[in-house]
């Protein structure tokens, strides 16, 4: 068999699955791994012998899990995302956290923040990071002549993370100071989400992102408000995201918004994405501004499932990347941030950090 492109540790699966005594496993991959996970099933069936059920919803994150399928197996393998450290904080919160919360008529109530993962199957679920096997110094090389700065903060998507040692050499021999960031909410040095770019905030000219898409790497032009240059290992292609254009983007979507006399806010019921107790927040603060605001649950926030809603612009409290998607839908999508501009509580400069 060819060696594959990401590591799927099956080795450690089958041992673990084997361990537990598991009978029913269950696989999560993300959009462009599913064309494996037959393949990626039949052995893990083969060499176990446990029944293995493929999850067929989507896999954006590791706030992203099939909760229904983690309910129904032994063991939920969750491929392509790392159980980040601000997800394990997040759940430590959402678990203890009470406190008392006023509706719209300012009656008071106790709220509780539902958890991140229920604790009955929490432990089911086990993160495979599908570590990169590809070499990505020849891509590093090869990004080298679209450095134009002195310094450049070096990050990565967890399939690459660990090379990052291996892409700062390449550059430091071609002369660029490397910076390597650190973060708290991440679990890796320099590593970065599609919704999570704190390692990227050190003094640097610009940005290296090696990973695959453009998904990362323009949020971090919108986010850090410099130059993104993205290297892809796999396909060897360099790409360059400059923030005003990113940003420009958003600035359009926010002015549509203006005129909007009433706003869907749009709550996430996926557990790693549920924050109830922020669109109440907002609703409370557009209906002080004389604005009409209703809150609207979802588990698939799509195209298709806003259009029937009779509101002017929607927002966002799900995913924070999620309004990105929808910058040419007919209605504004905005996130938390861009919603405080539009009712004068936030000034333009403060939507990035």
């Amino acid at each position: 068999m060819e060696k594959r492109p990401y590591e799927f540790e099956l080795e450690r699966i089958n041992a673990l699955i084997k361990e537990r005594g598991a009978r029913r496993v269950g696989l999560q991959l993300p959009e462009g791994l599913k064309t494996v996970a037959i393949e990626i099933a039949a052995e893990i069936s083969t060499e176990t012998g446990v029944d293995v059920i493929l999850s067929g919803s989507s896999c954006y994150g590791a706030c992203d899990v099939d909760e229904k399928l983690a309910r129904t197996v032994d063991i939920l393998l969750h491929f392509g995302h790392s159980e980040n450290t601000f997800r394990k904080h997040f759940l430590s919160k959402e678990r203890t956290c009470a406190k008392k919360e006023y509706n719209s008529f300012g009656n008071a109530f106790l709220s509780k923040k539902r958890f991140v993962l229920e604790e009955n199957y929490q432990e089911k679920v086990v993160f495979i990071e599908l570590r990169s096997t590809v070499d990505i110094k020849p891509v590093v090389e090869s990004a080298v002549a679209e450095l134009t700065g002195d310094c450049a903060g070096l990050v990565a998507t967890v399939q690459h993370v660990h090379a990052l040692n291996e892409a700062k050499i390449v550059l430091t021999r071609s002369g660029k100071k490397v910076i390597i960031g650190k973060s708290s909410n991440v679990t890796y040095d320099g590593q970065v989400l599609g919704c999570e770019f704190s390692s990227a905030l050190v003094p640097c000219d610009e940005i290296l992102f090696i990973g695959s898409g453009s998904f990362h790497p323009a949020g971090l032009a919108r986010y850090t408000g410099k130059r993104v240059i993205a290297a892809d290992p796999f396909t060897m292609q360099i790409s360059i995201f400059e923030p005003e254009t990113m940003r420009k983007k958003r600035y359009g979507v926010i002015a549509r918004a203006r005129d909007a006399k009433s706003f869907g806010i749009i709550v996430g019921m996926k557990s790693g994405q549920f924050n109830l107790s922020e669109a109440l927040a907002l609703k409370r603060k557009a209906i002080a501004k004389g604005l009409a605001a209703h809150l609207i649950a979802m588990d698939e926030i799509t195209e298709a499932s806003l259009l029937g809603f009779k509101v002017d612009a929607f927002v966002n409290t799900a995913c924070p990347r999620l309004a990105e998607d929808y910058v040419h839908f007919n209605k504004p999508v905005l996130s938390v941030n861009e919603f405080e501009v539009v009712i004068g509580e936030r000034g333009w400069e403060g939507i990035w950090p």
